[in-house]
């Protein structure tokens, strides 16, 4: 009981240390502050994926740090290329399936290495594609603001999932991917995300109030979808976390999974949905 108690109390002080070193960096850097934050993230992401990813195999170890390469040059040229940076993300596809065959040719099975261009590829989806679509919601007016809700509408849905499931939960829903997450948890979350969401985005921005609960609402399954898929790809790893920079959490992928598969439906949310 008092080795639980002391992980809680871990991951709160984790977790508020790094909520007021964001604040600090959006009062004091701006749109710059967070954009240059939300860089740092990405590197730290694609290198805790990199080093998840082709545990299963025996892939040689040329495939991951040409995948590091790739994951990273990639996301530098969408970063600087905006709006063509879309091009650059098929390139850096087109690079990793090439550098993936010719570094294992003769030395894996098809079948592994089928799996590491498909495990490989989801990895440039989530950990390059989906923050792309944050940086471009920063340059948006009210980005930052919109950032914000987002980071907010992912960590209230995470906040209320966890007191809900432990206090209500009973009926497990995927226990072969997440033994410990319940519906009862779930729904406590989507809660959390619609509720403390709303409340944000109606009072800064005045956003029509159905169309922000329902948006809400989606955002909270799409990041709760989020975090069970990177924690079937830690499963598969046959890792717990997917780093140790974070004291409670683990790695920054265990923190961020949800609010980067959330960041192309707030940036679409931001375009298309006006206040």
């Amino acid at each position: 009981m008092s080795d639980n108690k002391s992980a809680f109390i871990q991951r709160v002080v984790s977790a508020v240390a790094a909520g007021l070193l964001l604040l600090g960096v959006a009062i004091y850097g701006g749109t710059t502050g967070l954009t240059l934050a939300v860089t740092v993230v990405i590197v730290l992401s694609i290198r805790e994926y990199t080093r998840m990813a082709f545990r299963l195999g025996q892939m040689p170890d040329a495939v991951s740090h040409a995948y590091w390469a790739v994951c990273l040059l990639t996301y530098i040229a969408m970063f600087y290329f905006g709006d063509q940076g879309m091009v650059f993300f098929g390139i850096g596809n087109a690079a990793f399936f090439a550098a993936c065959l010719w570094l294992t040719r003769g030395k894996v099975t098809n079948e592994a290495l089928l799996a590491s261009v498909a495990i490989g590829t989801f990895g440039m989806v989530y950990v390059v594609l989906f923050p792309y679509f944050c940086i471009r919601l920063l340059q948006l007016e009210n980005g930052s603001k919109l950032f914000l809700f987002m980071l907010l509408v992912v960590f209230a849905g995470d906040t209320f999932a966890y007191f809900a499931g432990r206090f209500f939960g009973k009926h497990k829903f995927m226990p072969l991917i997440s033994p410990k997450k319940t519906w009862e948890g779930s729904v406590g979350g989507l809660l959390g995300s619609a509720v403390v969401g709303t409340g944000y985005l109606c009072l800064s921005l005045e956003y029509p109030l159905w169309q922000t609960v329902s948006f809400c609402l989606v955002c909270g399954f799409i990041a709760q979808t989020g975090d069970l898929l990177m924690s079937l790809v830690k499963r598969v790893a046959q890792v717990k976390d997917s780093g140790t920079i974070m004291p409670g959490h683990g790695g920054v992928l265990d923190r961020i999974d949800g609010v980067l598969i959330a960041c192309p439906l707030v940036y679409a949310f931001a375009l298309y949905v006006t206040p």
